[in-house]
């Protein structure tokens, strides 16, 4: 347990010493295999999801994801944080509306909504965020962007468009919506509008320090959901499914939570414009999982769709801002 500590905590938080260098790669390759580990992660969150449908309610296996998590969290991130207990206790307004999107409302739409359709349907939509965020911060931040990128923008929605009307076009007409696609959807608009929120009003906090805060607002919001689940639903667990739903809780805990730290690690090398095109990898990982673990079948949807996303992935505007943190001095 200590190497672990030792090992997580520069990574968790900034008020640790940074870790000297003993790998001969370079910060740009480091941050890549980080970044490309993060969406493997996520992705395996999504497949946690699915296989959990059939067990747990979604607000249920959100509430025990976020309590295991706070738990794991909290021993890494502490003395930051109480070191800017004043700042926190100031700024709580941020802290509860980040709980109530990214903890309560973002994880509990996407498990619901991967209850009612295909882990690949998921994986893809997922892959969306950036795009999301993009519109929000030119919504609400008035945020300019080149012709470029709004084109790229618009071929990548139109991807993510045809996933969710499965290819058929007439679904408009029809209003004939895939209902878990759109709640999945409707998860992940949450999920940018968090983004665009903490963009809006950044603070001093690491990024998993940050997160550690925002956990008890998300649990109180969704406390009152889950003891509803839990009263209206009947849980009749087997000893296998007990033992199956303790084992996807133990994983959306720890592992996707190990992978916001290694997209907190890319993204202060490499920057977040950089960084949010490596959520394009998601649908990649998620049709292996889906094909490999759950037997799903691909569709030519599928493949148009996916092929739009990565036609507006490679329109974008490659062009970097300042990064924001100095690898050299400090690890996120």
């Amino acid at each position: 347990m200590a190497f672990v500590a030792d090992t997580l905590t520069p990574l968790v938080s900034r008020t640790a010493r940074p870790v000297r260098r003993q790998l001969s790669a370079s910060p740009t390759a480091l941050a890549t295999l980080a970044l490309a580990g993060a969406a493997l992660l996520w992705s395996g969150n999504f497949l946690a999801g699915r296989l959990a449908a059939d067990i747990l309610p979604p607000a249920t296996f959100s509430a025990a994801r976020w309590l295991l998590a706070l738990a794991l969290l909290a021993p890494f991130t502490f003395r930051e944080i109480a070191g800017q207990r004043a700042e926190i206790l100031r700024r709580w307004p941020l802290w509860l509306a980040a709980g109530v999107l990214n903890i309560a409302v973002f994880t509990v739409l996407i498990y619901a909504g991967l209850a009612h359709t295909s882990l690949v349907n998921g994986s893809i939509i997922g892959s969306a965020a950036p795009i999301v965020v993009g519109l929000l911060g030119w919504l609400i931040l008035g945020e300019r962007t080149s012709a470029r990128s709004r084109l790229a923008l618009a071929v990548s929605s139109a991807g993510v468009a045809f996933i969710v009307l499965r290819g058929d076009i007439g679904t408009l007409a029809r209003l004939d919506f895939h209902g878990g696609d759109l709640v999945l959807f409707l998860g992940i608009s949450a999920f940018a509008l968090y983004a665009v929120l903490l963009k809006r009003f950044p603070g001093g906090l690491s990024a998993a320090a940050a997160l550690t805060v925002s956990i008890p607002f998300g649990l109180t919001a969704l406390a009152p959901v889950a003891a509803w689940e839990l009263a209206t639903t009947p849980l009749a667990l087997e000893m296998r499914d007990l033992g199956t739903a303790g084992l996807l809780i133990l994983y959306v805990a720890s592992l996707p939570t190990l992978g916001f730290v290694l997209w907190a690690k890319g993204v202060s090398v490499l920057g977040p414009t950089r960084a949010g095109q490596f959520l394009q990898l998601m649908p990649v990982f998620g049709a292996g999982l889906a094909v490999g673990v759950l037997g799903e079948a691909l569709h030519l949807y599928h493949a148009l769709g996916f092929a739009l996303v990565l036609g507006g992935l490679a329109l974008r505007d490659r062009r970097l801002p300042a990064p924001l943190y100095n690898p050299a001095s400090r690890v996120a």
